[in-house]
């Protein structure tokens, strides 16, 4: 690779970095109307080409605006169940708080016990010792006005995304009404095609490694069920499956639940279980490192590790975004590189 090769690349991670550090806020609202109107444009168009529509002279912008609303209505109506469930799980766990603090006592009673036990180290001061590190945690959110200035941010949190979500909705109806302007005048530019490449080479990359991931996902979800299974762990369907969901995840991994539960289970006195924890964390690690170079490497091109470093150093860069900007810049940075830089153009 020559000096200019190495140049441009580092031009466009440069660029691919500004762009979804600064210029990606401002952007998201218009980007996420776009995508709203080009998933309801093709509905919309066929509902007033229609015989009907032709009839009642409807537009295809109305018939897309209606569909607009209907999607928000139900995103809204899921949501709006989703707090009330959580509501009353919350209710309800206040409510027989007195009860579950009891059991969490006993519990942690029997952890500090076994780690007498295993250490030596008394039950009495492994318990004040936790306990201690709880009112440190309680004092740092409650004093000084932290848990007031947590709930001024929320609110603030709540109206920006509010007023984001009513800009990508007017944005997306605009989009539907002046989508021929806009192609028209986007095809006369010199860099349409190659930014339609560009686009079309980054989803299917995306395409490819997602389906990469699913396939991965669904073998550690099939392993997670039978090894839960097998050490006879209650609803070892659901938590299996969880646990399949969540080592699709980078960074995160089975070993989240698996080893603290494993670490738990031991010291409760519960070998087998705790034992069997680690063993299968163990196994879905192995598999995972063996279908990676596999699915990842082959299909997308990309390596597993540059996929982990990509999330790694999008949580430096962009915060708590940087897990799905991380890959996602890095991906970009690679269909360009690949498209244009390794091509000359």
């Amino acid at each position: 690779m020559n000096r200019r090769k190495i140049l441009m690349i580092m031009g466009v991670t440069l660029g691919v970095f500004l762009g979804m550090r600064y210029l990606l806020p401002v952007l998201l609202p218009f980007l996420c109307g776009w995508l709203l109107a080009e998933l309801v444009y093709p509905t919309a168009s066929r509902l007033a080409e229609s015989r009907v529509g032709k009839a009642l002279h409807v537009t295809k912008t109305g018939i897309g605006g209606v569909l607009i609303l209907l999607i928000i209505c139900g995103a809204a109506w899921g949501l709006l169940a989703g707090v009330q469930y959580l509501t009353g799980r919350i209710g309800e766990c206040l409510r027989y708080y007195p009860v579950l603090k009891s059991q969490m006592d006993a519990l942690l009673a029997q952890c500090c016990k076994g780690v007498e036990r295993m250490t030596g180290i008394p039950a009495e001061k492994s318990s004040s010792y936790f306990y201690c590190h709880i009112e440190e945690l309680g004092n740092y959110f409650f004093q000084d006005g932290r848990g007031m200035d947590t709930a001024v941010d929320s609110i603030r949190c709540c109206v920006f995304v509010v007023g984001m979500l009513m800009v990508g909705i007017v944005s997306a109806v605009l989009f539907l009404q002046e989508r021929e302007k806009i192609r028209g005048f986007l095809e006369k530019q010199p860099f349409f095609m190659k930014t339609r490449q560009l686009i079309r080479e980054l989803f299917q990359s995306m395409t490819q490694y997602f389906k990469a991931q699913i396939k991965i996902m669904t073998v550690i979800c099939l392993l997670c069920v039978a090894g839960l299974w097998i050490l006879r762990v209650r609803h070892f369907f659901g938590y299996g499956l969880a646990l399949g969901i969540l080592d699709a995840f980078p960074v995160l991994g089975t070993g989240l639940f698996l080893v603290p539960a494993a670490v738990f289970q031991i010291l409760m006195g519960n070998q087998f279980q705790g034992i069997g924890f680690l063993v299968l964390y163990g196994i879905t690690a192995v598999v995972r490192q063996l279908l990676e170079p596999k699915f990842i490497g082959n299909h997308v091109g990309v390596s597993p590790l540059l996929v982990l470093f990509s999330v790694y150093a999008g949580l430096f860069v962009y915060g708590g975004t940087g897990f799905i900007l991380g890959p996602f810049s890095a991906l970009l940075i690679f269909t360009i590189s690949k498209n244009f830089i390794n091509k000359g153009e």
